[in-house]
């Protein structure tokens, strides 16, 4: 009975643990996410009034941490808005469209509609860099690094800071 209790006291510690890294994780991609805004410069960002950052899906936690650090907050003279995403024409309005890990595969159509649109796209897959990705978020020595794809910056006529280029890893 004890090796019972003990392995399911184990297991709820490591599932806290797992969360409680996810949480952190999700906190600093928010973070770096209001950074970009700074170092990007969108076609006519002048005339903007409402800059949207769009989650596709249901990723609450992700949701959550945006709303707490951006959302209501300005971008020169525009105000940003977090919306959540489910198509590619709602992904159009958006500005960033962040597409979790777990959404991935079910966004690869949507993202791949968006085509020249100035959208900013950002993923977080470990293994390799989306095509479609602009950003793409990992993992690497215990630290959140993140991708930048260039080509596609320009080909969605953003333009890209240097000092954001240098901060990317290869």
């Amino acid at each position: 009975m004890k090796v019972k209790n003990l392995s399911v006291l184990l297991a709820f510690v490591f599932v806290f643990n797992f969360v409680d890294a996810q949480v952190r994780i999700q906190k600093v991609e928010a973070s770096f996410i209001a950074n970009f805004m700074r170092y990007i410069k969108w076609p006519g960002q002048e005339s903007i009034k409402t800059m949207k950052v769009g989650v596709f899906g249901t990723n609450q936690a992700i949701y959550d941490e945006l709303n707490i650090t951006i959302n209501g907050k300005n971008v020169g003279m525009a105000t940003i808005a977090v919306v959540e995403v489910q198509s590619a024409e709602e992904m159009k309005d958006c500005h960033i469209v962040f597409v979790s890990r777990e959404k991935l595969f079910k966004a690869k159509k949507e993202l791949e509609a968006l085509g020249a649109n100035s959208v900013m796209t950002i993923t977080e897959e470990q293994n390799y860099m989306p095509k479609f990705a602009m950003v793409n978020f990992k993992v690497v020595n215990s630290k959140l690094t993140f991708q930048l794809n260039q080509e596609l910056a320009k080909q969605k006529k953003i333009q890209v800071s240097s000092k954001l280029v240098q901060m990317a890893s290869s």
